[in-house]
């Protein structure tokens, strides 16, 4: 279903490959559209149709994910069919709401068993007219009003958009952390003007579940760590150290998560239950202190969350989105990245001492999300305010950057590497944002170190840091405005990660040796650039369950889903690249080689002005079925060091892939999966690569 405000677990994954400003010239049923070019870091018009960004919108949501939810499809439909039945046996009427109706799927659905009358709005523009071909090739549109409006704007009456109240509501405004999409919102509004005092509402009702748990990985996406240099160590600000964070959830596949990653302190304990069904609005706001027994000692660094779904007033047919070792129905679970599992952090730690301590936890939530707090059961009750970032990093970085720069392996290789080549003389300066480079050069004992930060938040968090550790006498924090600014010395040592926040695939980080090419004057005629090279690989994979959100519904619970199919293919071909980012450790792959160079650029010298152009292909020694090709760079520090966003282990033909899980990989998603069976299957690939921006488009088969 696409419900009208986009769930934060969609959110996640729709993605720009390049940002759109507010800018656009409307030019005879076309639009130009002012975008950044991440790679050059310049604003660059680019000419698209006028519906250019519904398209977008569409083709990079992954609505296709929740429609190949054949566990979800199917108990929404035993469930609808049971409220209709129960309404008919009584001899009533049965009038059926669907709110957020997206494709129509569950309109179809309730079609299916004759109810006296079904009324569904969308009020997102291309899925009402996709909805309309939906339900018309389907041969329901004699059954089915379909009304283009926000459910909150239907009216009720003789001459309004529904005759009269309805009786059964079905829809799906459900995400991640359930209440998301305004749920709660939704139904009261239903509950008081569409429906009926004896209605039925599909889900009837649901359940938030939490565990406590120590998790340190988890921990390192919320806080700043120390940094060891040898036997010396840059400590964070205190600002950082003791900040709550943003609050905003963390949904994840808790799936993937190591098991080792994880100490369990609690049993999964019910913390919220909502009734879609009452008539007594759901409150928007509500504190419940919950008393939880802890299984183990430990420290309490993150509360895990999931929910469930009665989807009927039995509590017969039941939908969890519980995690493996908490699912009533065992391991074997479908796939959904539509709902997932979230981890939220705690304003602090908190010591469990012992198995059998009670704790209180604090569970809040208002209309749209969830917090906590945690206090020893014996005190009283403590009130806990929403978690707001008052330091820089928070607002400055993502998770999954914060990761990196408390990657412990990924610090010592920049400190090996640059223990090699720092020395009194140096003179460095470092780009990308919120780069923390600059101290460990500094630390090393670096004559001067300018840090550029473009990024208002990330100077903040860069000087605070530099304050920290006493090292305003060697780090320079500048704006990153170098047309404007006079280094006092000439740089012997360019240096970056690179990470750059308008990075979205993993080579737009090239942008570090755009702007060498453009700022030579600054530096020295034997400068040292760390990074010196750049390796683009690729591999052929089989995906387990992330190919879904490009692959074709077709049909589900009898209903053809040809033109949603159709709106997908043509909203990506029409939109973006076939090159998407995604956080692979997330959605286990299956190599189906070993990794290809397919590119590899030395970023010491400028490249001349012939574009450049490779193909090439392979043999495919593995069996099974290619479906996308996984793309990464190496950034090679010195002949011996590099720093990867790829395979963390040495890759096994036929196995999964351990993906680093701290960068997003690019991911192509073959048009048609191949089945790759004997010697005689090749990985063919393109490469294109425009010297003056960096730009590089790919193209790859298996034949």
């Amino acid at each position: 279903m696409f419900a009208s405000r986009l769930s934060f677990s969609l959110i996640r994954k729709v993605v720009s490959f390049s940002l759109t400003v507010s800018v656009k010239k409307k030019m005879s049923g076309s639009i130009l559209i002012q975008k950044f070019n991440p790679v050059t870091g310049t604003l660059e018009w680019e000419l698209q149709e006028e519906n250019y960004d519904y398209t977008q919108e569409v083709a990079r949501a992954g609505f296709g994910d929740m429609l190949h939810d054949e566990e979800r499809n199917l108990k929404y439909n035993l469930a609808l069919q049971k409220a209709i039945q129960s309404k008919k046996s009584k001899g009533q009427p049965t009038r059926v709401l669907d709110i957020g109706t997206g494709t129509g799927l569950l309109s179809i659905m309730a079609a299916q068993a004759n109810p006296t009358s079904i009324t569904a709005c969308e009020t997102f523009q291309p899925m009402v007219k996709c909805a309309r071909e939906v339900i018309i090739h389907n041969q329901c549109q004699d059954k089915i009003k379909l009304i283009p409006k926000r459910s909150t704007d239907v009216t009720v009456g003789a001459t309004c958009d529904m005759n009269e109240k309805a009786n059964i509501l079905v829809t799906e405004v459900l995400d991640t952390e359930l209440i998301g999409e305004g749920a709660i919102g939704t139904y009261n509004h239903a509950h008081k003007h569409l429906l009926t005092d004896d209605s039925i509402s599909v889900p009837a009702r649901a359940t938030i579940f939490v565990q406590l748990v120590e998790c340190p990985l988890s921990l390192s996406w919320n806080r700043a760590q120390t940094i060891k240099v040898f036997d010396q160590e840059l400590n964070p600000p205190p600002s950082i150290l003791h900040c709550p964070g943003n609050g905003a959830v963390h949904d994840i596949q808790l799936a993937q998560l190591n098991p080792e990653k994880l100490k369990f302190l609690s049993d999964p304990v019910p913390i919220f239950k909502f009734d879609w069904n009452s008539k007594k609005p759901i409150p928007e706001d509500e504190c419940k202190p919950v008393s939880i027994t802890a299984t183990a000692s430990g420290t309490v660094q993150g509360v895990l969350m999931w929910w469930s779904i009665d989807m009927d007033r039995e509590g017969e047919i039941v939908l969890s989105c519980a995690p493996p070792w908490a699912h009533p129905e065992g391991k074997q679970l479908p796939w959904r990245d539509h709902w997932m599992q979230a981890i939220y952090y705690l304003p602090s730690d908190f010591n469990v001492q012992s198995a059998g301590e009670k704790i209180c936890l604090m569970s809040y939530h208002d209309e749209y999300s969830l917090w906590f707090g945690i206090s020893p059961e014996t005190s009283s009750v403590i009130e806990f305010p929403r978690p707001f970032c008052s330091c820089p990093v928070h607002n400055a970085i993502s998770r999954t950057r914060l990761g990196q720069l408390n990657d412990v392996q990924r610090n010592q290789k920049f400190v090996q590497a640059l223990e090699k080549v720092v020395t009194p003389d140096t003179i460095c300066l470092t780009l990308g944002d919120c780069c923390l480079l600059s101290l460990i050069v500094a630390k090393l004992g670096a004559r001067k170190v300018y840090a550029a930060e473009s990024n208002l938040y990330c100077r903040r968090l860069l000087e605070a840091w530099v304050k920290t550790n006493g090292l305003e006498k060697q780090v320079v924090v500048m704006n990153g405005d170098f047309d404007n600014y006079h280094l006092d010395s000439k740089v012997n040592l360019l240096l970056g990660e690179p990470v750059f926040q308008s990075s979205v695939l993993p080579w737009h980080n090239l942008y570090f040796a755009q702007w060498r090419n453009k700022h030579q004057n600054l530096l020295h005629d034997d400068v040292t650039l760390l990074p010196g090279k750049a390796r683009i690989y690729a591999i052929p994979i089989q995906m387990k369950d992330l190919w879904k959100i490009r692959a074709p519904v077709k049909t589900t619970q009898k209903v053809d889903l040809y033109h949603f199919d159709k709106l997908i293919k043509n909203a990506i071909e029409g939109s973006d690249a076939q090159v998407e980012p995604h956080p692979l450790w997330e959605y286990p792959s299956i190599a189906l080689s070993q990794p290809v160079n397919v590119l590899s650029l030395d970023l010491t010298r400028p490249l001349n002005d012939q574009i450049i152009e490779l193909e090439d292909r392979i043999v495919l020694p593995g069996n099974g079925c290619c479906n996308g090709v996984a793309l990464w760079v190496d950034w090679e520090l010195n002949a011996e060091i590099s720093v990867s966003g790829g395979p963390i282990a040495p890759v096994v033909l036929g196995e999964n892939i351990q993906w680093d899980i701290n960068s997003k990989q690019g991911v192509y998603f073959l048009p048609t999966p191949v089945d790759v069976a004997d010697s005689k299957t090749e990985f063919h690939y393109q490469v294109n690569m425009t010297p003056s921006t960096y730009e590089l488009k790919f193209s790859f088969s298996v034949q």
